[in-house]
Formats: structure tokens, C-alpha cells, sequence
């Protein structure tokens, strides 16, 4: 059995914390358990693959791939266990009808959804790291001659073999690459093949740590010149540490060329309510009135210290406010001149910038790629970055590698010059911080910070943005008073449903609160015996809920369903629906006048151009002169064979200008039952803009009351207009469909929408009609 060397909690913490934190990674779909490249030495960790197994299982959680946790050659050439263990069935609640399915899938079918979701696209679209990559190997192999040596190049996790030929190509004398994803293994041998260096790169099919040196082995000798990129938004989250370890001791000569020799860790503290928001749950307020308050182990928590990975240059500078500048706060030297470190802190004494409040750390590294120091690629937001940007379309786009976000434990007021006391902290695998206003500092100072109150171990980022929205909260606040009075018997369902108790407190006589878990039933009570509501409101767990039981012990029939909605496991704005499901099967407790709240819920798409992100799904072509043909097939095939042409993506972090109006693809009355045949909706989109279309945005609203005059969007946040960019909701992820190839010229996208209510499940169709008729000059 393979351990887990990612010590994302300590072994004393729970399962049912791990069962939470692991799903944080997974519905989150931003970060993911990814196993390094080299495990190197193994300390103390989790049996993940039982756990994940027996934990996703229980909670339904879809093994989706991240955008940037599972990037290129680092996958799953150490989580083939679990291909093998889910190679013919796979197990999953379905989120929408919140029932157990099993999935029959050809023994492939992993290798396929792994290679179909990657990011390796994403990552060789990054010209500039293509180009530093090539500069410093064209570098490092004329460094080596001209001290008298061959070039002998190791490329560890060679992915599409391109930085293994753009050794070749500068003239190595030997090209060793190392591949222990079978399919990409296969696929890069086909690419070296066709760009005519077969005879100058040997590929083996194995991970690092498990080369031979010496005659008839793997390598013949020990390289002198590596080339790896084993790196995600932490830095050091995929096991770099374990990769450089073992290759300086078992594969590299003593005075070898690392490339990249180094990199740099920056932080920066701000104040920032909006970035907040995301970590610190606060009360529920009606206006200024208080509704719902937090309880004080809540509002106390130090919070989790799990990355919250962002594309900072899309947030403002206007929405955070500087306490302590960028400050370089950690160096790695991968160059073996000096011993490796994994676990450490460093403390630094800094003033204030200005008066505030300091609330989180802004994170990101660079990379020195060369040994003089002169070839920098930097992942720095745009009013950080080396090259004096004046704003986010000044700087390389990337997004296998981003910037990210560590709360602090608690919030610190500063002075302007006062001296505070930043402490950075890492072990193998993971980053965080703490600030003091002095150096009276003790052992819990460097500790990482973990949930107590169980709230930030088991919502999600997004989640925790969501409860704080206060617009989105008034317009329920509004929609009750108009609904609740003191003959209310409400039901709420869904997952953290804080806006049920606000129900109560507006005077309904009972509440009903159905939660997805037990943990979600803990911090529900937690707030219901806070705010002294355990008269009016009671919460049931529903894995474990009797609901024959239930229903007979309720004396008055239910005249209010209500939902936010919101449902843990689920990643696509339409799949929010399982609270009309639960509704269909209770529906004998309720009255024949009960209100649902939201009555209407409302699919909306939209036309778009994507400045960036359809380069997430664009084939590649040719890449540094390289042709990528074998791989862009290997994609397709992939794509076309399992996976689902729509994803979630918080589209506030990917700018892209409107191409058409909104437009209803389907909507779904809520106030009735759950059909029993499908429902198809077609028309067209409309196209107004002037660009190509890459992409359709896809939202749903949530109409609160018959009128429409109370709607929670998960879309724009402000009116559209043609050809301006999107401003979207915050709080929630869109959907998006990519298309391969933009599609220039066109009139109207025609679209067919199919609901299928036995599975929950919702599909799309989108084709190009018309073309435009151009005008002469």
C-alpha cells in the first residue's frame, strides 16, 4: 500500500475534517491531491488511497481534474493504483438527485479522463516558459562544451518530450527522458519521432526514482545537465523537494547544470474585506439590522491553511490595501550546492507601510532558470511583476501556475511604521503564514493554522463567499418578508443553509433544516443554540435521515420549501437542483398551498471571445518549431471518448467580452415536481460582437418569488454589453463551453437543450448558422 506523503492535516486530526478538506480540493476543482513526481523519503502520512476511496465514495465526490494541481507530466504516474482499483466501475452520488450510481467504463477509461482534463495544453500555450526553458538549455549545453564536457541531459517528467528536444536541438550530446504516465510516455516517443530525433532522446517509461545509472541501465552515466518542471502555485506542493533530492544523489554528476538552478518564494500582507470574505464567515445582517450572528468559536477560528490559489491580476488593486510590500521570503537552490531544507521558517522584521488591518498574504515565486541569473520567469501579479506592468494584459497569462492566498489566523491592526514580525513557514509540501507585532514570539506562532470550529475545514472557499455576499443575502431577507409569517412551517434543504435561520428570526414558526451530513448538522446546530433558536428550528442529517419517520412525526404540514440552493458536491451551476428532488420525495408533508423559494430557476448562455482561457482546450500545433500533432490527437481522442464538453470556471478570474445578450436556454418551474420525461429547449444566440467566438458562458438564476423581483444570479454581476468585458458574480462558477476552434464570422450560434430528470443530468448542443454578410467598403 502506497502512502501519502501530503501532510494536508496531521494524523490526530479526524476523518471527518480530512473527509471535508479533501472535498474543499476536490469540488473546488482548483486544487488536487496530486502525487510528486519522486516520493523521495516518506514520513508519517495518510493511507490516501483507502481514504479517498472510502471517503469519496461516502460523499460523492467526482474525481475532476485540476486546472493547474494535476498540470502536465506529474499525474497519474503514482495514482495508478486508483485506475486499476476503478478501471471497470466507478461509484458516485450523483449531486442533482443525490442517489448512489455506479458507472461502467472500459479499462482505459481513467488514463483517458486524466489525459482529457489535464492541463498539459494550458502549460506548453506559455510561450514565455517555453522560451526561458529553451534559453537557459541552450545556455547550460554551450556552458558544458566549452569547458571541454559533453552535455549528457536528463529531463525528469518529459510530458511531450519538448524540453528533451529542445536539448537535442541545441546540440546535447546525450538526451535521457523519463515518463511514468504510460499514455504520454507512448505519446512523446511518437512526437520525438516525428520531429526526427528518435535516434538523438531515449524515453523510459519510469519515474526518477526508480532510474538505473551504469552499463545496460537507464543511463549510461550520471547526467550533467537536468531539466525538470515538477512545480505548481505553491511551488513545492508536487514533491520538487523529493524529485532534486534524489536526482543530485543517484542520477547527476557533482558540478551538473540544474535548469532552473533556483527559485524565489514572495509574500505580500494586505487588508483587504473583500478577500476576506472567503475565510471569515460574518454575521447575516437585514440591512443593519443583525439576523443571524456568528458563534464565537466560528468568528475566533485561525481558519484552514489550505492554498487558496488565485489569478490575483484580475482582482483589483483598488479592493486591497498594502501592509508590508512583496518581500522575498524563502530561496531554493536546486543547483546541489546547497543541502535541501524541507521544513522551515524564516522571520523578518518590516515596517508597515500604513495604518490597517492586516487580514491575508499574497504569494507567488519566480524562477532563476540559468546559473548567471539573467533568465527570470516570474509569476507575479501585474503591479509586482519585474516588468513595471501597468495591468494584466502586460504580463504572460498562465494558468498551471498562478498566485495564491494564505489567511491569517487572526486579523492584525497596524500603524504606519510600525515594526511587525512576518513569519513564513514550509514543510515538503506546503506554505503558510503568520504576523506578529513583535518578536516575543512562541511555538504556536510557526504552527500552521487549523479549523477548530469545523466551519472552514468543511466549506468551501466559494461557499464561505457566498454566505458573506450581502447583496445576495438581502435579496432573500426581501423575499421572506413578503412570504414569512408566524404561521410558517418551512423546509429547508441543502448544504451550510444559514439563510433558513434567518427565516426563523423573521418570526416563521418552525424550521425544518435537512443538511447533506453530520458535519453540516454540527455547525447548523452550533448556530442555531447561538442565536437562541432551538424552539424554532430543528436540523436533521440526511445520510442518516428515516424520512418515512420523519414525515410522521411532523404535525403540521410544510407551507414553505426553501433553498439557497446550494449542494456540497456539486460543480456546475445547474446541478444546485438536488433540493427539488429531496422536495418531490417529501412531498406528502406538504400543504397544497406550500410556497417554493426559489419558485423558477433559469439557464442562461451567453456568446463570448476568452482573452485566455480557451487556451485551456485549444490544440497545440506546433510548439517552439515542434510539431504536436500526436498529441493534439491524443487529446481529442480523449476528450471525445470521456469527457464533457462543459466545465465550472469562476469566470470573474478569466476576462472575456460579450458577444451576444443573454439568452434562457431552459428554465425549470420549481413550484412543480420533478417531471418524469425530458424537457428540450431550443433557439438561437444571436451574435452582436465583432470578435470570434471561442466559447459560451452558461449561469443560472434563481427567481425567489413569481415576479422576478427578487433574483440570486450566478452570472454577470452588471449589465451586458456588446463587446465590453463580463463582469461576473464573484461567488459562484460559471460554466463554460469551449470551443476547439473559434468560430469567426457568424451570425447565430443555434442551441438544443435536453434536462434529462432520471439522471439529473443537463446537455448541450451549440452549431454555427448563418454567416455574416460582410459589407463592401
Amino acid at each position: 500500500m502506497l502512502v501519502s506523503p501530503f501532510r494536508l492535516i496531521t494524523i490526530t486530526q479526524s476523518l471527518a475534517i480530512f473527509t471535508f478538506v479533501m472535498r474543499d480540493y476536490f469540488v473546488e476543482n482548483r486544487r488536487i491531491i496530486t502525487m510528486p513526481q519522486s516520493f523521495g523519503s516518506v514520513k508519517s502520512g495518510i493511507e490516501l488511497y483507502d481514504l479517498a476511496l472510502a471517503v469519496c465514495g461516502s460523499m460523492g465526490v467526482l474525481f475532476k481534474l485540476s486546472r493547474q494541481g494535476l498540470a502536465s507530466k506529474k499525474l497519474l504516474a503514482h495514482t495508478h493504483l486508483f485506475s486499476r482499483v476503478m478501471s471497470v466501475f466507478s461509484n458516485k452520488v450523483n449531486p442533482i438527485t443525490g442517489k448512489m450510481e455506479w458507472e461502467m467504463h472500459d479499462d482505459e477509461y481513467d488514463f483517458h479522463q486524466e489525459i482529457a482534463r489535464s492541463s498539459y495544453a494550458d502549460m506548453l500555450h506559455d510561450t514565455e516558459r517555453n522560451e526561458k526553458y529553451q534559453v537557459a538549455l541552450e545556455s547550460a549545453i554551450k556552458t558544458m562544451h566549452e569547458n571541454g564536457k559533453p552535455a549528457h541531459v536528463l529531463d525528469i517528467g518529459t510530458g511531450t518530450g519538448l524540453l528533451a528536444m529542445m536539448a537535442a536541438r541545441a546540440g546535447a550530446d546525450s538526451v535521457v527522458a523519463c515518463e511514468a504516465f504510460e499514455p504520454v510516455g507512448r505519446c512523446a516517443q511518437q512526437i520525438i519521432k516525428q520531429n526526427g530525433f528518435e535516434n538523438h532522446i531515449k524515453v523510459v517509461p519510469k519515474r526518477s526514482t526508480a532510474l538505473t545509472v551504469g552499463l545496460n541501465c537507464d543511463l549510461p552515466h550520471r547526467a550533467n545537465i537536468l531539466v525538470t518542471e515538477v512545480f505548481d502555485t505553491e511551488l513545492i506542493g508536487e514533491g520538487a523537494f523529493a524529485t532534486f533530492s534524489h536526482a543530485h544523489k543517484e542520477l547527476l554528476e557533482k558540478d551538473c547544470i540544474v535548469v532552473p538552478s533556483s527559485a524565489t518564494v514572495y509574500a505580500q500582507v494586505i487588508e483587504s474585506n473583500f478577500v476576506s470574505r472567503w475565510d471569515n464567515l460574518k454575521p447575516l445582517r437585514n440591512g443593519a439590522e443583525l439576523v443571524v450572528d456568528t458563534p464565537l468559536d466560528v468568528a475566533s477560528c485561525p481558519g484552514a491553511a489550505a492554498v487558496h490559489d488565485i489569478q490575483l491580476s484580475q482582482l483589483s488593486p483598488e479592493l486591497f490595501k498594502t501592509i508590508l510590500p512583496p518581500e522575498p521570503v524563502f530561496r531554493f537552490d536546486y543547483s546541489g550546492r546547497s543541502p535541501v531544507i524541507r521544513d522551515r521558517s524564516t522571520v523578518q522584521v518590516l515596517k508597515a507601510a500604513c495604518d490597517g488591518t492586516a487580514h491575508a498574504v499574497f504569494m507567488w515565486w519566480d524562477l532563476v532558470m540559468d546559473t548567471k541569473g539573467e533568465v527570470i520567469l516570474s509569476c507575479a501579479p501585474f503591479w509586482a511583476h519585474p516588468s513595471n506592468a501597468k495591468s494584466p494584459n502586460d504580463i504572460p497569462w498562465r494558468d498551471h501556475w498562478m498566485q495564491a492566498v494564505y489567511y491569517l489566523p487572526k486579523p492584525i491592526s497596524t500603524k504606519k511604521d510600525q515594526e511587525l514580525t512576518l513569519i513564513s513557514s514550509h514543510d515538503e509540501f506546503s506554505l503558510w503564514f503568520n504576523l506578529g507585532v513583535d518578536l516575543k514570539l512562541k511555538d504556536k506562532d510557526y504552527m500552521r493554522p487549523v479549523c477548530s470550529c469545523i466551519a472552514h475545514a468543511t466549506l468551501s472557499r466559494t461557499r464561505i463567499g457566498q454566505i458573506n455576499d450581502e447583496q445576495r443575502t438581502q435579496k432573500y431577507m426581501e423575499a421572506f418578508k413578503t412570504l414569512i409569517n408566524k404561521d410558517s412551517i418551512c423546509l429547508s434543504v441543502g448544504d451550510s443553509c444559514l439563510i433558513a435561520l434567518a427565516a426563523a428570526k423573521l418570526g416563521a414558526k418552525l424550521v425544518l433544516c435537512v443538511e447533506s451530513s453530520p458535519l453540516m448538522r454540527r455547525i447548523l446546530e452550533n448556530y442555531v443554540q447561538h442565536n437562541n433558536l432551538k424552539s424554532q428550528v430543528k436540523v436533521f442529517d440526511e445520510s442518516s435521515l428515516d424520512k418515512e419517520a420523519f414525515m410522521r412525526n411532523i404535525s403540521e404540514k410544510v407551507n414553505v420549501i426553501l433553498s439557497e440552493p446550494y449542494h456540497m458536491s456539486s460543480i456546475l451551476p445547474w446541478e444546485n437542483l438536488h433540493f427539488w428532488y429531496q422536495k418531490y420525495e417529501m412531498k406528502n408533508i406538504l400543504s397544497e398551498s406550500c410556497v417554493t423559494l426559489p419558485c423558477k430557476g433559469i439557464l442562461y448562455g451567453m456568446a463570448v471571445e476568452f482573452r485566455d482561457l480557451w487556451k485551456i482546450r485549444a490544440p497545440l500545433k506546433n510548439v517552439q518549431g515542434f510539431e504536436m500533432k500526436s498529441f493534439d490527437e491524443l487529446i481529442d481522442t480523449s476528450s471525445n471518448r470521456v469527457d464533457c464538453k462543459w466545465e465550472a470556471q469562476p469566470l470573474w478570474e478569466y476576462p472575456c467580452r460579450a458577444l451576444s445578450k443573454p439568452t434562457k436556454l431552459l428554465e425549470l418551474c420549481l413550484s412543480s415536481d420533478v417531471p418524469e420525461k425530458n424537457l428540450n429547449s431550443s433557439g438561437s444566440l444571436d451574435i452582436l460582437g465583432s470578435s470570434a467566438c471561442n466559447g459560451i458562458a452558461l449561469w443560472m438564476d434563481w427567481a425567489l418569488d413569481p415576479e422576478a423581483n427578487y433574483v440570486v444570479s450566478t452570472g454577470p454581476a452588471e449589465d451586458v454589453k456588446i463587446d465590453h468585458q463580463v463582469s461576473w458574480d464573484v461567488h459562484s462558477r460559471q460554466g463554460v463551453y469551449l470551443f476547439v476552434e473559434p468560430i469567426p464570422q457568424v451570425a447565430s450560434l443555434s442551441f438544443t437543450t435536453v434536462f434529462n430528470p432520471k439522471s439529473g443530468s443537463m446537455s448541450f448542443d451549440f452549431k454555427a448558422d448563418n454567416l455574416k454578410v460582410v459589407q463592401p467598403a
